[in-house]
């Protein structure tokens, strides 16, 4: 693979605790900037996949998911209708 050199401006005490940090786990300043640049490509590429598909992919945390839920404390009485409320998602979802 060709590399090519680019040129950045950044505080130079930022530079030096990246890069004690990064010795620390075995990679180098080069290494991270570039798998910083990969996952940004990846990243706007499934974006633009979502879009043309009319899909929201947008990132959802396990907070967001818990805060999300509803509260059927005291609702549900069964498993029967656990499973029937699971059932009910899931083809809301097809």
């Amino acid at each position: 693979m060709v590399k090519t050199k680019i040129t950045v401006s950044v505080d130079k005490p930022v530079v030096n605790n990246a890069k004690v940090v990064l010795l620390k786990r075995g990679k180098t300043l080069s290494d991270y900037i570039e798998k910083s640049l990969r996952s940004l490509s990846s990243s706007e590429i499934i974006e633009d996949i979502c879009n043309e598909l009319g899909l929201d992919c947008r990132y959802i945390s396990p907070e967001d998911i818990k805060k999300n839920r509803p509260n059927l404390t005291g609702k549900v009485q069964s498993e029967t209708q656990i499973r029937e409320m699971r059932n009910e998602r899931n083809s809301n979802l097809s």
